[in-house]
């Protein structure tokens, strides 16, 4: 029996370090801890956009720090309950959202240290989302809107969270929201959300439709060739990235650690490696994906790096927030053929735009762009 159990071990760990070896990394910036999402929802949107303002920061020269998803989430509750409240039920009214809710409410309203922002999930099982959103239809169904509906709104939104602090002592300074963003001299206005689709201009910006998108947010339109270029320039130069995309349907296992894009369509997972066949991408498949709603706007992770298989072959190096499953601790491996059929969009620094893109876009008319 014991001989058995040390057989045991001994597969598991030369799987293990088989499945390590299965990549070569050609590069791979720092990134914080890998953190555990999962029982608030559907906020990747706030952990993979402030894991890549963490990794900012370390790019900075600011050192390690642990910024607070749920502030986020909880200004985005507030800007979905006036959205949803203004334009009188005609919007969605829910737990998603983008990167540049994150940029905004940074920009807006400042940044906070993990320790001082908590929601309390233990209540409400289902989290905050369903009464809050039954809070907002009732204000529209009942005519409530004429009332101060907005002081009883952020009266239910407060019962949420033990933690609630916008001033706080953070290594030994007493700081606001606002004046911690400015001590860790963070920016909103340094980053851009990118994206690459036929039915809107390229080098120019458009209201990108997918329903997370309650902010109409505006994103740079690239083709497709010169969007990995930006990907790989930004990668390589030290800088992440905010990913947003599609993890539906055959090739994505987080069981296998990889997203790929099997030409077999009925490959079982268990036979997912990073060896297989891929059917290849291009603007028009993507185009025709996103149009047929196949390609949709799942999930939000964070790009660090880039390495190769043993063919040679490309793939991003991915952080999720889903804590440390699969073979690669809260890490998965995306092929360029998935990542090509299923990004949404992107968002980054803008000063890691290759030049021959900021030229293109600054020779557009009119003279204003996402640039400025």
């Amino acid at each position: 029996m014991k001989v058995l159990l040390i057989l045991v071990l001994i597969f598991k760990t030369i799987w293990a370090f088989s499945q390590r070896e299965d990549f070569k990394v050609i590069i791979q910036n720092p990134a914080t801890s890998v953190k555990f999402q999962m029982e608030s929802g559907q906020f990747c949107w706030s952990y993979a956009t402030c894991s890549f303002l963490e990794s900012e920061l370390i790019r900075m020269g600011k050192g390690e720090h642990d910024l607070s998803e749920d502030y986020f989430i909880y200004h985005g509750f507030i800007d979905k309950a006036f959205n949803y409240v203004l334009r009188q039920g005609y919007t969605g009214f829910k737990d998603g959202g983008l990167a540049h809710d994150v940029i905004r409410t940074l920009n807006e309203e400042g940044i906070v240290p993990a320790p001082y922002y908590k929601i309390d999930y233990t209540p409400y099982t289902k989290g905050p989302k369903p009464i809050l959103a039954n809070h907002v239809k009732t204000v529209i169904t009942e005519d409530l809107a004429s009332q101060n509906w907005q002081k009883h709104y952020l009266a239910l939104l407060n019962s949420y969270f033990i933690k609630r602090a916008d001033r706080f002592t953070y290594k030994d300074k007493t700081l606001s929201s606002k004046t911690f963003a400015e001590h860790l001299e963070l920016d909103g206005n340094n980053y851009s959300s990118i994206t690459s689709f036929t039915h809107h201009p390229f080098y120019e910006e458009f209201i990108l439709e997918v329903p997370d998108n309650y902010a109409n947010g505006s994103y740079l339109n690239i083709p497709l060739n010169e969007f990995i270029q930006i990907v790989d320039s930004c990668l390589m130069k030290g800088y992440t990235l905010v990913w947003d995309g599609c993890i539906s349907g055959n090739g994505y296992s987080n069981d296998r650690g990889l997203a790929m894009l099997p030409a077999n369509r009925y490959l079982k997972e268990q036979n997912l490696n990073s060896e297989i066949k891929e059917n290849e991408t291009n603007q028009q498949k993507r185009q025709i994906a996103f149009e047929s709603l196949q390609t949709t706007d799942d999930h939000l992770m964070h790009i660090v790096g880039i390495a190769q298989n043993v063919n040679g072959n490309k793939f991003y190096i991915i952080k999720d927030s889903g804590g440390e499953y699969g073979p690669y601790k809260g890490y998965l491996y995306m092929s360029e053929e998935y990542f090509k059929m299923n990004t949404i969009s992107i968002t980054l620094n803008k000063t890691s735009l290759p030049e021959f893109i900021t030229d293109k876009i600054n020779k557009k008319e009119p003279a204003y762009n996402m640039l400025q």
